[in-house]
């Protein structure tokens, strides 16, 4: 796993599946269902493909995305032309922004890559250093029996694999310093995730996504690829 934090590794692996990572912007769909009228301004932690912050702009927020690849943040800038000042190299444990930049802070996978919980404790901080109002933290779900057998069979031949699935648990731990009302939504390829059909029909409004995540809440908690965990930042920690 220690090859999922390598720079150089990334710098490669971006080379090679950033064009066919622009084809799901699912997570998209799912973040702006949860956002509320007053979150307007966004950061993405750990962007990679930037294909969701390039989608959330469209939507007319404000949306930046950062990373700490060369080569992510180059092939990004040529990607997405019109949002080339939105998408930034920086490095997730020392975010270029004053304190409570933005309304909302959110990551999609970005920790499966540290095993070290110490790490992830220095992420979180400095992610709620820069976020004003609510966090929102994607992560494998190791729930999904059949979903983590499928990683470990790849992983042997394919270092992408090696990446680490969460508890519902494990999650909430590691965030509960620095948030309230800690919200976990079960998202993605679930055999009967209405969302996703929805999505790929071009009716996935906000309302009726978020009409059917409170419809199912935790029923497809065994299917589902990722966990949505989406916390209000404290006012203060301790």
């Amino acid at each position: 796993m220690d090859l999922l934090r390598d720079k150089n590794y990334w710098d490669s692996e971006w080379v090679k599946i950033f064009d066919r990572y622009q084809n799901d912007t699912r997570f998209a769909h799912y973040l702006y269902a949860f956002l509320e009228s007053n979150e307007k301004k966004i950061i993405e932690i750990g962007a990679g493909s930037f294909r969701d912050m390039a989608k959330i702009n469209n939507w007319g927020l404000e949306c930046y995305g950062i990373d700490f690849s060369d080569k992510s943040v180059e092939k990004a800038k040529m990607q997405f032309p019109e949002y080339e000042n939105f998408i930034i190299q920086a490095d997730a444990f020392q975010l270029p922004f004053n304190d409570k930049c933005f309304d909302v802070s959110y990551h999609n996978g970005f920790w499966s890559n540290f095993s070290n919980n110490d790490e992830i404790n220095l992420l979180v901080s400095e992610q709620y250093r820069v976020t004003s109002k609510r966090m929102m933290v994607a992560v494998h779900n190791a729930h999904n029996a059949s979903f983590v057998e499928y990683f470990n069979n790849l992983k042997t031949d394919d270092p992408l694999y090696t990446a680490r699935f969460f508890t519902i648990s494990e999650v909430t731990y590691l965030l509960e310093k620095y948030c309230d009302d800690i919200k976990i939504v079960p998202v993605g390829k679930g055999k009967k995730l209405y969302e996703d059909y929805l999505i790929n029909l071009d009716i996935g409004t906000p309302e009726n996504l978020r009409k059917c995540f409170n419809y199912h809440q935790m029923d497809l908690l065994e299917s589902s690829e990722r966990l949505l965990c989406i916390g209000t930042v404290k006012s203060k920690i301790y």
